[in-house]
């Protein structure tokens, strides 16, 4: 090891007290496992140089907020641009990621983060190469992003495995009882429409889409049904769910596969046929693209 290791926790306002706390203390059980001290282990809460000859580790962690806040304070944008420039290798963990995002630090490159949040990073920042709803954790060198709340837990295990060693790694999810076997987030990903947001004609729409969810439904139908016009209804839909009716379909339809893929043991095909899909390789493609892995994978996560 030739660098010292350095990692630090941003703790910016709306940090989840756990996670700041949890990151801590896994790095610090690090050091008792490897009986040395692998990592200095400190809170940042303001703008700070970053030492010379040293390897920093700039931790992000989630945030704890009924609103997802901003993550535009300029002085902790200033400084992740900086911090990056000096060569730290900035992680960041579910809502957190949008830190980096707002930093510019994500254009071009594949990133992760909530499967909650992945369609509205997607689409705020579109520079971004690819935001994965599969993998749990995504590595691209000096950034490094994580899925959920407390995907800390696993990006803390990749970062140990990285810079010390996966068999220390594995030594501390023994100790602290981890999943080290690589888990993906897709086995976790789950539809749950919003019908709070007040436009009652959408609701209607929304409605509608179950009613018709084993078809294959129009835009025309729908509008029809909604007496608006087609261009209205579009606009109104994805002003209201965030997505295109198309979308919100697929959506429905992949959580409905997902539900019985849970509770009955039958084939993928005939899932596929139930929820309006007549070619079995078609319904594979949709439902891994929507939820990260295969109806199979799927199934498997829950026989474990």
């Amino acid at each position: 090891m030739k660098n010292k290791l350095v990692l630090s926790i941003l703790d910016y306002s709306d940090a989840m007290p756990s996670a700041v706390s949890g990151i801590h203390d896994i790095f610090t059980i690090a050091n008792y496992q490897a009986e040395q001290s692998i990592f200095s282990v400190s809170r940042l809460t303001e703008s700070v140089p970053l030492a010379v000859g040293e390897q920093h580790i700039v931790f992000i962690p989630p945030c704890l907020s009924k609103v997802l806040p901003s993550f535009s304070d300029p002085e902790v944008l200033f400084s992740l641009q900086r911090w990056h420039a000096s060569g730290a290798v900035l992680v960041a963990a579910c809502a957190g990621v949008f830190w980096l995002a707002n930093a510019g630090l994500l254009d071009g490159k594949q990133v992760t983060t909530h499967w909650r949040l992945c369609q509205r990073l997607t689409e705020n920042y579109p520079a971004i190469k690819q935001v994965s709803t599969r993998n749990m954790v995504i590595d691209q060198g000096s950034i490094v992003t994580a899925a959920g709340l407390y995907a800390f837990q696993d990006l803390s295990l990749h970062i140990i495995a990285r810079f010390s060693g996966v068999a220390l790694a594995k030594k501390i999810a023994d100790f602290c009882l981890f999943d080290i076997s690589g888990r993906l987030q897709g086995h976790y990903s789950r539809f749950h429409p919003s019908f709070s947001h007040g436009d009652d004609l959408i609701i209607q729409a929304q409605q509608f889409c179950v009613i018709h969810l084993c078809e294959k439904l129009s835009l025309s139908a729908l509008s029809k049904h909604c007496h608006l016009s087609e261009r209205t209804l579009l606009r109104r839909f994805k002003f209201a769910t965030g997505y295109t009716p198309k979308q919100y379909m697929l959506q429905l339809k992949i959580e409905k596969a997902k539900q019985i893929l849970q509770q009955e043991s039958i084939g993928v095909d005939k899932i596929g046929y139930e929820i309006g899909y007549q070619d079995t390789s078609n319904f594979i493609k949709a439902f891994k693209k929507i939820a990260g892995v295969t109806p199979a994978e799927f199934r498997a996560r829950k026989m474990v």
